[in-house]
């Protein structure tokens, strides 16, 4: 996906952390769902699912040296991040290694 506001670079990301076990839970949903509107929610979950994962890796690469300008933005993401991966009250061991490719990563 390209083009992607802050907000919508931080729902990506939400949508590669929910889906590290491959399977995107409903409270997983919820928890990402709160911080924004169901249009932009919708919007950036189908060009979620129509990326492939290489594509995937290079928004986040591409977004995050326009909007993780310090530990703090990199700090509040993890944050987010953390809540979808407890929202459905597990974590995985998918869960974990995505998560620290994506700290790796940004």
């Amino acid at each position: 996906m390209k083009g992607l506001s802050k907000e919508e670079f931080e729902i990506y990301c939400l949508f590669v952390a929910a889906n590290a076990d491959f399977n995107i839970s409903k409270q997983e949903l919820i928890a990402m769902g709160a911080h924004t509107d169901p249009v932009t929610f919708v919007r950036i979950y189908n060009g979620f699912e129509a990326d492939s994962d290489v594509e995937r890796l290079d928004t986040i690469r591409e977004c995050k040296e326009l909007y993780i300008k310090d530990e703090l933005d990199r700090q509040n993401l993890f944050d987010r991040m953390k809540m979808v991966f407890f929202a459905d009250g597990r974590y995985a061991a998918a869960e974990q290694s995505v998560f620290t490719m994506l700290r790796k990563l940004i």
